[in-house]
């Protein structure tokens, strides 16, 4: 039987930060989901032929644990150590709240388990845009209903995100690509899901 050449996504991120919702949204796939507990204990992974990229036979997206459930992460650290060394593209899921330090760590550990004979990506996805939790307001509105995309004001909150992002995670990788998402509301995932596949 011919072994698949598999174009391999790893999503990163700590727990509860919307990793699972997010391919479930991308892929149409059914991993477990909880605002309030994680749900990811081991390292899952889906496997399809439908969105394969020239040069490839399927994709296949990994759904790691939970960074931050632990006061080190040494139980699942195997588990992110192997998406690592095998990934095509690294997707660390990230929200409004400026705790960006055990991410930053856990990919300085990684750096060493990544395979440098490949163009690997790394791309940033900004998720639960539409929070209200960012505003010290009640008047704060963060979505337009109506055109399906974030308020005025909560662009200027996704642009200071932005570079923040950039200033925290640019020296540790080149390129970085961060894409603002909602996976509840479907926005940003036809350009996320492009910019996943885009060889």
């Amino acid at each position: 039987m011919k072994t698949l050449n598999s174009y391999n996504i790893c999503f990163f991120g700590k727990t509860g930060y919307g990793k699972s919702s997010l391919i479930n949204c991308l892929l149409g796939t059914s991993f477990s989901t909880d605002p309030f507990f994680s749900c990811t204990k081991e390292l899952y992974s889906v496997t399809t032929l439908a969105m394969a990229p020239r040069g490839y036979d399927a994709v296949t997206v990994y759904d790691t644990p939970g960074i931050g459930e632990f006061p080190d992460d040494a139980p699942y650290q195997a588990y992110y150590n192997f998406a690592a060394s095998i990934a095509d593209v690294i997707v660390l899921v990230v929200t409004f709240k400026r705790t960006d330090a055990p991410e930053q760590e856990l990919l300085l550990k990684l750096k060493k388990y990544i395979d440098s004979s490949k163009d690997v990506k790394f791309i940033i996805a900004l998720n639960y845009i539409d929070s209200k939790c960012i505003a010290l307001s009640s008047d704060y509105e963060p979505w337009d209903l109506e055109a399906n995309h974030p308020s005025e004001d909560c662009t200027l909150f996704i642009q200071e995100r932005l570079y923040e992002l950039h200033k925290k995670f640019d020296e540790l990788f080149m390129n970085t690509t961060i894409i603002p998402v909602c996976a509840m509301r479907e926005y940003g995932i036809e350009r996320l899901k492009a910019t996943l596949l885009d060889k």
